[in-house]
């Protein structure tokens, strides 16, 4: 996955927001539900076209991208120890 992908945007968003921890915590705790989350995030793709989050529900509307946002979440804040 190259560095301007979609999911690795995302991340620096929610890492410039200060919500790191936060989130990693959230998306580890739905981690059994990613199919269903995916499913959330096409439902919502129609309304976001057009807007800065398009691409960040686009990417999120996969379900094997929910453990990689997990996972370089995770990646980020072990490397801020």
């Amino acid at each position: 996955m190259e560095p301007s992908h979609p999911l690795h945007q995302l991340a620096d968003q929610i890492e410039r927001a200060g919500l790191s921890a936060p989130v990693a915590m959230v998306l580890q705790i739905v981690a059994p539900f990613d199919v269903v989350c995916s499913q959330g995030a096409q439902a919502l793709a129609p309304f976001a076209r057009g807007t800065r989050w398009a691409s960040a529900i686009e990417a999120l509307a996969m379900p094997e991208h929910w453990p990689e946002l997990r996972d370089l979440l995770w990646a980020r804040l072990r490397a801020q120890r």
